[in-house]
C-alpha cells in the first residue's frame, strides 16, 4: 500500500483544542475558500515522491489565510517547511510541521524553489545552508502562525471551516461515482486541504496531487484528524522601524 505523506498524532494533553485556544473568526461563509485559494503547485513534480503533503497542505492555507485577511499573494517553500521539519521517506506529522513552521519559520519559492532542477529524493531533501535558515526568521518575525486541533465531528468541521482552511487526513486515493470514498478498513495516509463542503454531500479539497488536484470527498468520510490555523501579521514599532532604517544606511555606508 502506497504511503502519501501523512503520520497521524498521538493525541496528547498539550494539543490546543478548537474552541479553547484562539477565538472563533469567521472569515468566510458558506462559499467557502475558493477565491482565496494559492496557485496550484504539485508535490510530485518531475516524478519523484518527496512524502511532503503535510508540509504543502499547512503552507496551502496559510497562503489562502493571508490572501484572505491581507490581500497579499504569498508562495512559501513547501520543500524548505517539509526538510526543516524533519519530513523522512514515510512523510510527517502535522504537529510536527506546524510547530517548525511557528519556531523556525519559512523562506519563499524562488529563495528554496522546487523546480526541474529537483529530480531526486536526494536533491529534495539536500542540506538547507546556514544563511538560508536564517532567512526563515524572516517569517516568525513578520507573521504569527498558531494551529489547533479540530474534533472530528462533521459539527465542528463545519464550524472550523469557517476560519481556516483546514488539514484534514484522508485514504489516498479511492473513487466512485464521481467522489472519493474510504475502503473498508483503510487508514488515513495522506493529508490535504478542506475548503469547501455542501452539508450532507460532499467535502471539496485542494490536493497537492494533479490527478485532478480538486477532489469531492464523501459526505461520510469522517477525517481521522483536522487542523485549523490562524495568521496574524505582527506590528511592528515605529522605533523598531527608525532603528533598522538607520542601520541600513550605516550599513550601506561602510560597506560602499
Amino acid at each position: 500500500m502506497k504511503n502519501y505523506g501523512y503520520i497521524a498524532d498521538v493525541p496528547n494533553e498539550k494539543d490546543y483544542i478548537f474552541g479553547s485556544s484562539l477565538p472563533f473568526a469567521q472569515l468566510v461563509g458558506e462559499e467557502g475558500w475558493q477565491e482565496y485559494l494559492p496557485e496550484r503547485e504539485f508535490q510530485n513534480l518531475n516524478g519523484i515522491e518527496p512524502y511532503a503533503c503535510v508540509s504543502y497542505t499547512v503552507l496551502n492555507a496559510v497562503e489562502t489565510l493571508i490572501k484572505r485577511k491581507y490581500g497579499i499573494s504569498t508562495d512559501w517553500s513547501d520543500r524548505f517547511l517539509a526538510s526543516i521539519s524533519g519530513t523522512i521517506e514515510g512523510g510527517n506529522s502535522p504537529r510536527k510541521v506546524c510547530d517548525s513552521l511557528r519556531k523556525n519559520g519559512v523562506v519563499f519559492q524562488e529563495v528554496w524553489p522546487f523546480n526541474q532542477n529537483i529530480d531526486s529524493f536526494e536533491k529534495f531533501y539536500e542540506e538547507i545552508p546556514q544563511r538560508i535558515k536564517d532567512i526563515a526568521k524572516e517569517f516568525t518575525d513578520e507573521w504569527d502562525f498558531k494551529y489547533e486541533i479540530v474534533p472530528s465531528t462533521p459539527e465542528m468541521i463545519s464550524l472550523a471551516l469557517k476560519c481556516s482552511p483546514l488539514l484534514i487526513s484522508v485514504p489516498a486515493w479511492f473513487e466512485r461515482d464521481g467522489k472519493y470514498y474510504r475502503p473498508e478498513g483503510m487508514t488515513d495516509n495522506h493529508a490535504t486541504s478542506l475548503f469547501y463542503q455542501r452539508e450532507g454531500d460532499f467535502r471539496r479539497i485542494f490536493d497537492s496531487y494533479d490527478q485532478p488536484c480538486i477532489k469531492d470527498i464523501e459526505w461520510n468520510v469522517i477525517p481521522t484528524q483536522v487542523v485549523r490555523f490562524s495568521i496574524e501579521k505582527r506590528i511592528t514599532s515605529p522605533k523598531k522601524n527608525w532603528v533598522m532604517d538607520l542601520y541600513d544606511r550605516l550599513l550601506e555606508f561602510i560597506t560602499g
